[in-house]
């Protein structure tokens, strides 16, 4: 008897270790997504010391094809030079009157390492950018992130953004090609691109960090993700 009960209490024990692990990881994926959606957020009205908060130090930011910048303070530079500068923008926290920079971060899918303490995230970001009575743009691609836990505390530490495309609002994407990289930078990334491809009209799938979850295909998928 006394056997069939510790028998009992071990497969008890087993089964709430089991669901506070599942609890942990359910906890762990919903702030992961609270982090991206807040950095959209932020990435909205350009505050910037915000968003490098949500960084860890040796981050790293791919933009389109513009390049790899490593660090926050590079990945700060970085996001106030496509930003640009003019009457319209600033380099301090914050948009100013006629500036519109808009970023609807959504499909978000995160998957975490069996370790708990990274992740990788899949979302797609739709744009709307505008300088009244100058220009306005539409823009959209998908971004494809790894987070790390830190002391308890998800943040974003590789980023990668793929344009789709990048049209001007009055063609739109039916008219316009999508330039491959038009911006021209104040401060000159760390590293190349690491991805060579073409934005629309070409066809480019940004690799998968994922598997098929029915079949089990890695096509277009990364076989193996950089440790952090």
């Amino acid at each position: 008897m006394t056997h069939s009960v510790n028998q009992d209490l071990e497969a008890l024990q087993r089964r709430i270790d089991l669901l506070e692990r599942r609890i942990a990881r359910a906890e762990d994926t919903e702030a992961i997504e609270r982090l991206t959606r807040m950095y959209g957020y932020y990435l909205d009205k350009a505050l910037w010391s915000e968003i490098i908060d949500l960084f860890t130090e040796d981050c790293s930011v791919e933009i389109s094809a513009l390049g790899v910048y490593v660090g926050r303070d590079r990945a700060a530079q970085l996001f106030r030079d496509i930003l640009g500068k003019g009457p319209a923008m600033s380099d301090e926290n914050g948009l100013v009157w006629g500036r519109l920079y808009n970023h609807l971060i959504v499909q978000g899918i995160v998957h975490l390492d069996e370790d708990g303490l990274g992740a990788s995230g899949r979302w797609r970001c739709f744009m709307q950018i505008a300088e009244f009575g100058a220009k306005a743009t539409w823009g959209e691609g998908p971004y494809e992130i790894r987070y790390r836990k830190e002391g308890g505390v998800w943040k974003l530490h590789r980023l990668h953004f793929y344009r789709t495309y990048h049209t001007p609002f009055d063609e739109g994407w039916a008219k316009a090609r999508s330039p491959q990289g038009d911006l021209r930078l104040r401060h000159q990334p760390d590293l190349p691109p690491t991805v060579d491809y073409e934005p629309y009209p070409a066809a480019f799938v940004p690799r998968f960090h994922y598997p098929n979850p029915v079949s089990g295909s890695r096509a277009h998928t990364r076989d193996d993700i950089e440790a952090v």
